[in-house]
């Protein structure tokens, strides 16, 4: 009869398991790990880009409503107006914009003056492009109902160089994991420029 079959030892237990966790992490071993000026850079990527798809939308979000509101009241005359305080709205909100890079932390420490300077400079661009815009509506006395799309089209356009000069041009920042990291997170995707 054949002898009885002893349960493992505790120790046999123990080798065993340690063996299981020394095959995962030697699997593992190929697969490096973000250093931490390369997760630091990548937080700073996620961060900057975040806020600028912010304000890209809200912009344009001030915007819509209106051009919106034109389009629906089809008011020749009280039109400019409605263009000349949306246009105020659209300043107002840049303004804001511009407080915000005051008080933006970033994790990227070596690179963060130089981020926040390149979103300072763009951000005052930007006010100084939509100030100008709105001083030429001030000389409009009518927008008739088949000159809005003209009209409302330019303003679109105005905004478009506006959020472009936001938009910082990365390819230039000195910190080759910076560079790297705005270059692969999907968010930065047209509210930077690359090169």
């Amino acid at each position: 009869m054949p002898a009885a079959a002893h349960p493992p030892s505790r120790c046999a237990v123990l080798a065993a398991a340690a063996a299981a966790v020394l095959t995962v992490a030697a699997a593992g071993c190929g697969d490096s790990l973000p250093t931490s000026t390369e997760a630091a850079a990548a937080d700073t990527a996620t961060a900057v880009c975040g806020l600028l798809r912010e304000w890209s939308n809200e912009l344009a979000g001030s915007l819509n409503a209106t051009s919106d509101a034109i389009t629906a009241e089809d008011d020749p005359a009280g039109a400019p107006d409605m263009l000349r305080d949306g246009y105020d709205e659209l300043i107002a909100i840049a303004a804001d914009h511009r407080a915000q890079v005051d008080e933006l932390d970033l994790p990227a420490d070596d690179a963060r003056a130089e981020i926040v300077d390149d979103l300072r400079t763009g951000a005052d661009e930007a006010i100084a492009e939509l100030e100008a815009h709105r001083d030429e509506l001030d000389d409009l006395e009518a927008v008739e109902v088949d000159d809005q799309s003209g009209v409302l089209g330019g303003a679109f356009t105005n905004l478009e160089k506006a959020q472009s000069v936001v938009e910082p041009q990365v390819g230039a920042y000195a910190d080759d994991a910076v560079r790297t990291a705005f270059a692969d997170e999907p968010t930065c995707t047209h509210v930077i420029q690359p090169f």
